[in-house]
């Protein structure tokens, strides 16, 4: 969006008030849209920071493991030495199922505390995600709140607005007292019966 391309408060005013209210509420949908994609976009790059994560991660696992490994025939080894080899390997693996358990009981509670990227990526739908950068989306949203208040300035120093509003309201008037007398008289219909 071009952040120029701004009306002159004169211009605006000179336009009926239809107009203004058709502007009005094609930048609000314009914004509501913008919204969304920023929040989309960022959602997409947290998750894409979370993905280099997790493989970084899964690469270390994978080292640990190795190491792990060392670790525990260098211990069934040693322990092998005094109380004999079968003995020595049910001991190690009884330790680390302790420590598995404990892992795993403190994976699952920080899991469930932070529910946060399984919420978003129910939230992101299935496409092409846009071309913009957050920053460039940022400006659009700032840009069409600009036009919103412009527009909004504009309709408050109208005069012709205030016939259409007068008949809107007498008319959505009109339209509650009929359907409060179609309550009234079908509530007495059934209080007679």
């Amino acid at each position: 969006m071009n952040g120029n391309n701004f009306a002159q408060p004169n211009q605006l005013r000179s336009q009926p008030a239809r107009s203004l209210l058709l502007r009005l509420f094609n930048d609000i949908s314009s914004l509501v849209n913008q919204e969304y994609q920023l929040v989309r976009t960022e959602l997409i790059e947290k998750r894409g920071a979370v993905t280099r994560t997790a493989l970084s991660f899964g690469f270390a696992a994978a080292l640990g493991l190795l190491a792990l490994a060392c670790l525990t025939a260098a211990i069934v080894s040693g322990l092998s030495v005094s109380l004999g080899f079968p003995l020595a390997a049910l001991i190690v693996a009884v330790a680390y199922a302790v420590v598995a358990a404990i892992l795993g009981l403190l994976v699952q509670r920080m899991i469930a505390k932070d529910a946060v990227f399984h919420t978003a990526g129910q939230l992101l739908p299935k496409g092409k995600p846009t071309t913009k950068t957050v920053e460039e989306q940022e400006a659009d949203v700032i840009w069409t709140r600009k036009r919103i208040e412009e527009t909004l300035t504009a309709l408050e120093r109208k005069s012709d607005i205030v016939q259409p509003l007068r008949d809107a309201a007498v008319g959505m008037g009109a339209l509650g007292v009929a359907v409060t007398n179609i309550v009234r008289e079908e509530a007495a219909r059934t209080t007679k019966t």
